[in-house]
């Protein structure tokens, strides 16, 4: 923690109320105000959040992103479109909203999402580049399928299909829309993950930004259900927020946004009490350490 951090946190609550009233006022935090106002919120008690909510409330609104997650226009978290526009780097340009997008952009979870968004191209690059026959993808939580349209659209002569499985018809009308001139490379499924059932083996089982929403038990449930359709050499890859995100607090104060935040080491608990072979098991992270990856493959068939 650096001695500006430490300074911030010592701060009495009369003078992080003024300082909160004073960036709402003036039209949000500019990069030199981004460290103080991350502490200021870092050192929040539970029982003062509702009050530092009231003093952020000409903000929490949808036009923001910060207010977005907070209204939760689509009853939950997280939805497509607060990821879509993670994705894509949305700024509102009016003046008073512009300066609060851009501290949410700059902020490491936002960041550790367009750099899973990477992740995920990187890997299906990689399959595509494999000679032997087409190759098939399962994406369980597919949200608004950005990752899945810049593949497509930068990799046109690929041999690659996509199975999408969300539970949200508005996710999935989104991505179809955004996908349309993929029609044929693209399936949609509009199903519970815990419900749906497989019916072929794939190459690359994916899930980005679902797991994080699940109990250890739901989790353990859904590597037991879909590890067994991992076609040879296969790879079933779960991204998880890590236990060392920077942006948590900012997150469950600003947005009302609750996360299963987990380590390395509960991730391979997981995996363990879902009776995989540790042989089988890697953890891998972004450049960022914020978003870790629970790969499994299937080397034994």
């Amino acid at each position: 923690m650096s001695s500006n951090s430490v300074s911030f946190a010592g701060m009495s609550d009369t003078e992080r109320k003024l300082y909160i009233k004073e960036l709402v006022k003036t039209g949000g935090p500019e990069l030199n105000d981004y460290d103080k106002f991350t502490s200021v919120i870092n050192n929040i008690s539970p029982s003062q959040v509702d009050y530092f909510r009231k003093l952020l409330l000409p903000v929490l609104n949808e036009n923001t992103l910060i207010g977005y997650g907070f209204k939760k226009p689509y009853g939950y978290p997280g939805d497509f479109n607060l990821i879509n526009s993670i994705y894509n780097f949305y700024i509102n340009e009016d003046i008073k909203y512009r300066k609060w997008d851009l501290f949410f952009q700059n902020q490491p979870g936002a960041i550790a999402v367009r750099n899973r968004k990477d992740y995920f191209i990187n890997h299906c690059k990689k399959l595509a580049a494999l000679t032997n026959g087409e190759k098939k993808v399962l994406i369980l939580g597919s949200g608004p399928a950005t990752d899945v349209y810049e593949f497509l659209d930068n990799n046109p002569e690929n041999r690659i299909s996509f199975d999408l499985i969300d539970f949200d018809q508005n996710a999935i009308d989104f991505s179809m829309r955004k996908n349309e001139k993929f029609n044929g490379v693209v399936s949609y499924n509009r199903i519970n993950v815990l419900r749906y059932k497989p019916f072929k083996l794939y190459d690359l089982i994916w899930s980005a930004g679902l797991f994080d929403y699940f109990k250890d038990k739901h989790f353990i449930f859904l590597i037991q259900k879909y590890v067994s359709f991992l076609a040879e050499d296969g790879e079933y890859i779960i991204s998880n927020f890590s236990t060392e995100n920077p942006t948590r607090k900012l997150m469950e104060v600003l947005s009302d946004w609750f996360l299963n935040h987990r380590s390395k080491e509960d991730l391979l608990n997981i995996a363990s009490r879902a009776c995989i072979d540790e042989k089988m098991v890697q953890i891998d992270t972004e450049p960022l350490g914020v978003n870790l990856f629970l790969k499994i493959r299937n080397a034994d068939k």
